[in-house]
This record gives C-alpha cells, structure tokens and sequence, in this order.
C-alpha cells in the first residue's frame, strides 16, 4: 500500500468524523448515537477499501460494525 492511498484513508476517516462529531449536536439522543455510529462504519469500511483494493473482507467488517451500533 502506497503512502497516498493511506493518506487519502486516514483523511476521509478524519473528514467523516468530524461531519459526525458537528451533526451530534443537531440531533438529539439514541438516534443522533446510531447515526454517528453507522456514518463511522461507512467511513471505515471505505478506508478499508481504499487502502486494500476493495478486498471483500471490508464489507464482512462493515456488517460486523453495523450489527454492534444496534446492539448499543
């Protein structure tokens, strides 16, 4: 994996994390929670790809993700 490919995945997790981090305080309790936490297992999951050539493990991490924001 090349410095810019991690580059661009580390910004994108940073870019979706801070969209995340301004929208909390717009909306309001449990469904502002899972929002956030869907929206970060995007952004992983698109990390992922990016620095893996879209490798299928990313999306069964993904599914993992989203099963643990219900579960919260």
């Amino acid at each position: 994996m090349s410095i810019k490919t991690w580059t661009c995945a580390v910004a994108a997790v940073v870019a979706a994390f801070a969209v995340l981090t301004a929208g909390i305080h717009m909306a309001g309790g449990d469904e502002a929670f899972a929002n956030q936490c869907a929206a970060q297992c995007y952004a992983q999951e698109n990390a992922c790809r990016k620095a893996t050539s879209d490798d299928p493990k990313c999306g069964a991490e993904l599914t993992k993700c989203l099963q643990s924001c219900r579960g919260k």
